[in-house]
């Protein structure tokens, strides 16, 4: 395990890739169902069952407080999705069962997924292709399913609700160990990597951010004092940021924070071929839709004439 961490560190560029899926993979649900990612979560899961479960086991395995199951369940159980009976027992143990619906209902909202991904990444290439469904693939084993018979079944569905977690205990780790927000994190790890001063603009280009939040990230970093704002006297618009000494120390925390995260995470729940998938999701694919942007860029410049 630690020979996959040091392997594979989690730098910007797999977070754009991250942030990426993500966003796609929310897209996809939204379009194709109302329910909440927790409300999906328990169907899907729910779907891996090979016999109707126990509520309460159910809200044990997937750490949920038994409140939260219970709101969930209600809300599947009103959509006709799943069905809850009372054990004989036992009247106060409940049992969840999948109905018909319900499970027309995973499939249409996993090819929603699917089609999703395929729109927010390029396809088109067939090694991207490739690498794309062997990352979907490799998401869908960070939470394992209920049982081997379950694996092949709905990989969107279980990417889905793999990365939702690993983004929401990425951003909890992250204001535990530094205090800042994710995106706070993200603009210092990218100004840690170029070690040179950036656009405001330009990084939230690269790290998929829209320019108001990267715009407020920054100005959180500079009260900090992690970050500098720096001018062109060329161009009194244009505001630059660096880090600062201790933004410096404070991206080297970070770092070590969220490859922790990783190993235990991430990289414990893959084989070696999936790690392998997920850092080339990052580092070909979302490499070359970078340095399709800059070719853009650099094409816009070249136009540039003198007023």
């Amino acid at each position: 395990m630690v020979e996959a961490a040091s392997k594979f560190n989690l730098d910007s560029t797999y977070f754009v890739a991250f942030e990426m899926a993500h966003e796609a993979l929310r897209r996809g649900l939204e379009s194709a169902s109302k329910l909440n990612i927790t409300q999906y979560r328990i169907l899907t899961k729910l779907m891996q069952a090979a016999e109707p479960m126990n509520q309460g086991k159910l809200g044990a395995h997937l750490g949920m407080k038994p409140n939260v199951v219970t709101q969930a369940v209600d809300a599947l159980v009103l959509h006709g999705l799943v069905t809850r009976k009372t054990g004989s027992a036992d009247g106060r143990t409940r049992f969840l069962a999948v109905t018909e619906a319900g499970a027309e209902h995973v499939a249409a909202v996993n090819q929603s997924l699917v089609e999703s991904l395929y729109t927010s990444f390029p396809t088109s290439n067939p090694t991207y292709r490739t690498i794309l469904e062997a990352a979907v693939s490799a998401g869908a084993a960070i939470e394992p399913p209920l049982n081997k018979q379950a694996a092949s079944r709905f990989p969107a569905s279980r990417a889905l609700v793999s990365v939702e977690l690993l983004r929401t205990e990425t951003e909890r780790t992250l204001r535990e160990a530094t205090g800042a927000s994710m995106n706070e994190c993200r603009i210092v790890q990218r100004l840690g990597e170029s070690s040179r001063p950036e656009r405001v603009g330009a990084l939230a280009d690269a790290l998929l951010m829209s320019p108001v939040n990267a715009a407020r990230a920054v100005d959180r970093l500079v009260q900090r004092g992690w970050a500098k704002r720096l001018k062109s006297p060329r161009d009194k618009k244009a505001v630059y940021v660096a880090l600062t000494d201790e933004g410096v120390y404070e991206g080297f925390l970070i770092g070590a924070t969220v490859n922790e995260l990783a190993a235990t995470k991430l990289w414990a729940n893959l084989s070696p071929i999936q790690r392998d998938a997920i850092e080339q999701m990052g580092h070909v694919v979302v490499a070359d839709l970078d340095a399709q942007r800059q070719a853009k860029e650099q094409a816009e410049y070249d136009l540039l004439q003198e007023i």
